[in-house]
Order: C-alpha cells, then sequence, then structure tokens
C-alpha cells in the first residue's frame, strides 16, 4: 500500500463529528417546498446580450432565440414533465402542479434545472446559429396556491408585452442614431401610450407584431388518440403554442385551465 492509500485510509482522521458538521454547514440544504404544494421555476437569461451581440442576433427580437428556449423547454419535458412551460423574451416559466421534485429541496431544483436549460440552450445555438456560445439562465422557485397560478401567467405575460413595446422603443432609437445610453435615456419615463404614439410614426404597429413577441409560447403535452391493430388508445405529446390569446381574456384562462387539469389528471 503506497502513502497516499494509507493516507486515504485514515478513517479516524475524519470523525463522525467533523462529518456531521460538513453536512450541517449545507447552506438552504434542508430548505423544501411543502408537499402537495404547486410550484413554478423561473429562469431567466444571465447577461442574454453579450452572447447574442458574438451571434448577431436579429433586433429586437429573433425566432431562432425563441426556438432555442422552446426546444430547452422540451428537454425538461422530456426529463422531469412539468405541467406548462411559458416561454417569453428571455424567460422560461416551468409549473409543476402538486409534483413533489428532488423531495422538495429548493437547492436541488434549483441547481438542476438551471443547469439542464442552460446546457440545453447552448446546445440549441449551434444547432441554429451555426456557432458555439455559452449562455447561463438563473433560477427561482416561486410556490403559489393553485387559485394563483393563472394570474402568476397574467402577470408575466403583461411583464412580457412590456419588454415587447420597450424593446422595440429602444432599437428604433438606436436606429435613429442614438447611442445605447441614450436610447436608454429616452425610454425612462415614457408610458405605454407615448411608446406606442413614438412606433406608429416610424411606421410600427405593436400590435401587428408577431404574436410569440407579444403573448409569449407555451409548451405542454397535449392529449390525442392512437388507433392500433386493437384498439383506440390514447397517448400525449409535447406540443407548442406560438399564438397565444391574453391570459387575462376567458379564452387564455380557459387553455391555461384544459392544460393544467389534464396534466393533473395524466
Amino acid at each position: 500500500m503506497n502513502t497516499e492509500q494509507k493516507l486515504l485510509m485514515q478513517e479516524s482522521y475524519l470523525s463522525e463529528e467533523k462529518i456531521s458538521q460538513f453536512k450541517e454547514n449545507e447552506i438552504y440544504s434542508q430548505l423544501k417546498i411543502p408537499k402537495d404544494f404547486s410550484f413554478i421555476v423561473r429562469l431567466d437569461g444571465w447577461k442574454f446580450q453579450f452572447p447574442c451581440k458574438k451571434l448577431k442576433v436579429e433586433k429586437p427580437f429573433d425566432i431562432k432565440i425563441a426556438k432555442c428556449l422552446v426546444d430547452a423547454s422540451k428537454k425538461v419535458f422530456r426529463v422531469f414533465s412539468p405541467s406548462i412551460a411559458y416561454v417569453i423574451s428571455d424567460e422560461i416559466n416551468l409549473l409543476f402542479v402538486r409534483k413533489y421534485l428532488f423531495n422538495g429541496r429548493i437547492e436541488k431544483i434549483n441547481s438542476i434545472l438551471s443547469g439542464l436549460i442552460s446546457s440545453s440552450f447552448s446546445l440549441n445555438l449551434k444547432k441554429y446559429f451555426k456557432k458555439a456560445e455559452t449562455i447561463s439562465f438563473d433560477s427561482r422557485v416561486i410556490v403559489l396556491p393553485d387559485k394563483s397560478i393563472l394570474d402568476y401567467f397574467a402577470w408575466r405575460q403583461l411583464n412580457g408585452w412590456r419588454n415587447h413595446n420597450n424593446a422595440y422603443a429602444y432599437w428604433l432609437f438606436r436606429k435613429l442614431g442614438y447611442s445605447p445610453k441614450e436610447s436608454s435615456e429616452r425610454l425612462k419615463g415614457l408610458k405605454s401610450e407615448q411608446i406606442h404614439e413614438i412606433l406608429f410614426k416610424h411606421g410600427i404597429n405593436l400590435s401587428k407584431t408577431p404574436a410569440w413577441q407579444r403573448r409569449g409560447i407555451i409548451v405542454y403535452k397535449e392529449t390525442y388518440e392512437k388507433e392500433t391493430d386493437k384498439a383506440k388508445v390514447k397517448r400525449r405529446k409535447i406540443t407548442e403554442n406560438w399564438n397565444l390569446p391574453p391570459f387575462t381574456s376567458e379564452e387564455g384562462k380557459e387553455l391555461l385551465r384544459k392544460i393544467i387539469t389534464e396534466s393533473w389528471r395524466k
């Protein structure tokens, strides 16, 4: 037995007390989501502007970036099967209805889902842009009662709508010759109506931009019937919806309710 092996075999050096202390010092390791609670994991792209600049993405929105986000969401469905993935701007919202993922441990949920989305998204960039770039996503967990789920998605859609308007205005100012700092300064204090008016004067009607830019995209599992030699059987497939209604409308609420109910009863 060599010296290294002898040192590794000295179990007495690491007492049970020391080992226990290491485990106790794992910060937030015991922080858990209460069982039978629904929760959302929101993942945001970290410093998106730098790799996007290298990739020369289309401004203010690039459909290839949206496809990267959607495909990364699909990867989560193949591994963990959430109820809904809602993609808007540079964020992904994953809804888990009463699913006790990783025994409810928040540090595991955040670290593994952010790692999975980050790696999948980075690989998708290579697929769509033919260039290698690495992008990270931060992650946070939002625990909420079932009655607040629809309100949460309406809030994120509204936030995405505001980002959509500001992005179009910002890049208009840039095209007009303003610097990044000047463009940001001009946006400060402008109300939604003022932004609409400025853009409309330059031929941009925000209500006519692609629906996925204004309202986002959802990924979910849809039930369908498959005919076999013996009988018709029900199956579920991952589906994308790029033409969403407002989540504050009855149509939008009903769409979310139907998807959530089907995912819960599967």
